[in-house]
Order: structure tokens, then sequence, then C-alpha cells
């Protein structure tokens, strides 16, 4: 498949986090579902979204398909828990966090939250899911910090582009545990 130029992808030698230049962030994982823990606000203009490792999945529920090549690799020290393993900042202002115990964090320092959007394998679908289990994570509005949080790799997001709508592929499911923002 040809790269993507508008886009980065990040990983904790398991999991993927691709961060797209139209500002949707995806975490994505072949072995796992991903679970809604916490969602909260570490200031007045910006909230984030933590990310646990959910059911494990079956090889009847995906395939092994390729993992993309990752822009930036943190390694993961399981014994260190909840301490932060990595951090990314993008220039729109939204972050990742890479946690040791599998978690991510995703985030903005300046905007809200617009949907949580948490898909899966469909139980009993003859469809074998090629994605494992996923969240996009949408920001409202285009705020811009003038200043970034530190970090360990930047991503730079040109101008802002209109974000893609989620939508399910074939044999998924959307799981509402936790969610943010509009049911469909």
């Amino acid at each position: 498949m040809a790269s993507n130029s508008k886009r980065a992808v990040l990983s904790n030698e398991g999991d993927s986090v691709t961060v797209f230049h139209d500002g949707r962030i995806k975490v994505t994982s072949r072995d796992h579902l991903w679970e809604i823990v916490e969602v909260g606000r570490h200031s007045a203009l910006g909230q984030f979204v933590t990310l646990g490792v959910g059911r494990p999945l079956s090889a009847s529920e995906t395939t092994a398909a390729a993992a993309p090549t990752a822009d930036y690799t943190v390694a993961l020290t399981p014994d260190r828990e909840t301490e932060v393993a990595g951090t990314v900042a993008a220039t729109n202002g939204t972050f990742i966090q890479f946690l040791h115990n599998g978690s991510i964090t995703v985030g903005s320092d300046g905007r809200d939250i617009a949907e949580t959007f948490n898909t899966g394998p469909e139980a009993n679908s003859e469809i074998v899911s090629v994605r494992g289990g996923s969240v996009t994570v949408t920001f409202r509005g285009s705020y811009r910090p003038s200043s970034l949080r530190e970090h360990d790799f930047l991503v730079d997001i040109p101008s802002p582009e209109k974000p893609a709508l989620n939508r399910l592929h074939p044999g998924e499911h959307e799981s509402r545990a936790g969610k943010v923002g509009p049911f469909r």
C-alpha cells in the first residue's frame, strides 16, 4: 500500500497510533479491543481520554496484516505501570502519551473532544476484521496553542482540514461504553 503523506504513525512496539493531518487520532491494536477508562480535563481549554487494554482478540476475529512502518516507536517496561513511557505532541495542540502498562492517553491542550469512535470485530460475523480494535478521537474546533507541551517526538500538522467522518467497516461494530460525542 502506498504511504499516506497526510499522517504520522506511532507505535509502542505492539499497538499503533495514527495522527492524521485532518486532526483525527486513531489508536489501533490487532491483538485486543480498547476500553475508554478515563475522560478528563487537564486544563480549562484541554480535554483527554485514556484508553486501556481491553479484551484480547482471538485469531478468528482478526487477520495478521502487516503493521504500518512507524515514524516513532516507544519501548514499554510493564513493571513501570502507569508511568509515561513517551509523549508525542502535534503542532495543532494534540498529544499522545504512551503509558508503560499499554494504555494510551490522547488529548488536546486547547480543544475539547468532539467524539470517541470505539470499534471492534462484530461477534458472529463471517467477515474477519483486518483492523482489530480501534478508537478514533476527534476534537472540536481548530485552535492551535502558541506553545507546545514537552515531548519526545513532534508531528507537524499543516493548516487545518475538516476531519473525515467516522464509519464502520464491514465486520465491525461500535462499542458505546464510555463514548464521548453523538450516538448515531
